[in-house]
């Protein structure tokens, strides 16, 4: 299996390792930041909720443009300038949390930040799925997610040593966070260019070209899609397991070192995850990988230290490698080529919109009881992973 694997990541095309590397810079200045958002909450006078809040109000303020931006992608606007737009936007906003003197300050700013990634996941996914075939996508995927992850490790070993080696402040690190985001808007600049040269030319027609006509969502796309909204109201933004280990007595400094194991995890398994897709279609590695998901945030429920809260991170890795990758691979599979922006746009701004509702319950019920919080979601999680093994149809070999 690894040698096939290996064989395969080869045959990838430059379009998706030049995405990959965009979007690892991209994180590394996101994950310099996010980390230290819910201390930096909490010193503007903040709780779980502010917290909870501030994230679901940012993905909210992109689900719109998430759904428009694929939209726009399927009429055939060039997908190009929505990446490099969106990626820039992102760049410059979020070293301004520096500057942020009330929590809805910082709920501003991560708004901004979250609008642009919903210019440009749409139109970047449509560039991913169009690069390889069929049977490369799930891989395809998960190296781009995988990257991107490895961004995080990146950012959050930089918060960490410049917080605890070079004595920055949050405000000195929140600044420096706009070095690799610059750098990943001036790679996307060069790579969708390259990407749009490789495209094939539209047919040429006689007088008036005529209007792109759209196409109906399938069937197995839209019951997918539902139940994706379903798991998305457990899946509150994964800020709450550093509150969850503050709360549970580890120092603050240790927060970016705990960020980057989680997303270590992510990393080294979103590729086998994405293989995996391929191999056992979509449809039962996203069943698998929410399984997981429930799996682990019942630990967490019974998780007596942070220690043990810490080493849970690591499995819950597992969920984003078997999960990440099939998402869209799904979408690619169940999705004719004119509608697959709208699907691609719609996935982002669905998981984006629950994720307000998700959030504010999963704050709510944590200043309740952390238990009563861990629990409800994986409850969630559990019903939608019964659900995609039941009521979605398969767009895999059986």
């Amino acid at each position: 299996m690894w040698n096939d694997t290996a064989r395969r990541l080869r045959a990838l095309p430059a379009v998706v390792w030049g995405l990959g590397i965009v979007s690892l810079f991209t994180d590394a200045a996101s994950d310099m930041v996010v980390p230290l958002l819910p201390e930096l909450i909490a010193g503007l006078g903040g709780g779980a909720l502010a917290l909870g809040a501030m994230e679901g109000l940012a993905e909210l303020s992109s689900a719109a443009l998430k759904v428009g931006a694929g939209a726009a992608i399927d009429r055939g606007v060039r997908p190009g300038p929505l990446v490099v737009v969106g990626y820039g936007l992102a760049a410059l906003v979020r070293p301004l949390y520096a500057f942020a003197g009330a929590p809805w300050h910082a709920m501003v700013l991560r708004s901004l930040d979250r609008i642009g990634k919903g210019m440009r996941s749409a139109p970047r996914d449509g560039m991913l799925a169009a690069s390889v075939g069929e049977g490369q996508r799930g891989l395809a995927f998960g190296v781009h997610r995988g990257m991107d992850n490895m961004g995080a490790v990146v950012g959050g070993g930089l918060a960490f040593l410049l917080l605890g080696l070079a004595g920055l402040t949050v405000d000195q690190v929140l600044l420096v966070s706009v070095v690799p985001g610059i750098i990943s808007t001036a790679i996307a600049i060069g790579i969708t260019r390259r990407a749009e040269r490789a495209r094939p030319p539209e047919p040429k027609t006689e007088g008036k070209a005529e209007p792109r006509v759209a196409v109906p969502l399938p069937s197995a796309a839209r019951r997918f899609l539902v139940v994706v909204g379903l798991f998305s109201l457990s899946a509150s933004t994964d800020t709450f397991l550093l509150a969850h280990l503050r709360h549970q007595g580890l120092d603050v400094k240790w927060l970016p070192l705990a960020w980057i194991s989680l997303q270590l995890a992510k990393a080294l398994l979103n590729i086998p995850g994405g293989a995996i897709a391929d191999r056992i279609g979509p449809k039962r590695s996203l069943a698998l990988g929410w399984c997981v998901y429930a799996l682990t945030y019942l630990g967490f429920v019974l998780s007596p230290s942070p220690a043990v809260t810490w080493l849970l991170f690591l499995f819950y890795g597992v969920h984003y490698g078997l999960t990440e990758g099939a998402e869209k691979a799904f979408i690619a599979a169940s999705c004719p080529p004119l509608a697959r922006g709208r699907g691609y746009g719609l996935l982002a701004a669905i998981g984006g919109a629950a994720l307000l509702p998700a959030n504010l319950l999963f704050g709510v019920l944590y200043d309740k009881s952390s238990m009563l919080a861990f629990g409800t979601a994986a409850a969630i999680a559990g019903i939608a992973a019964a659900l995609v093994a039941v009521v979605v149809p398969a767009t895999d070999p059986a």
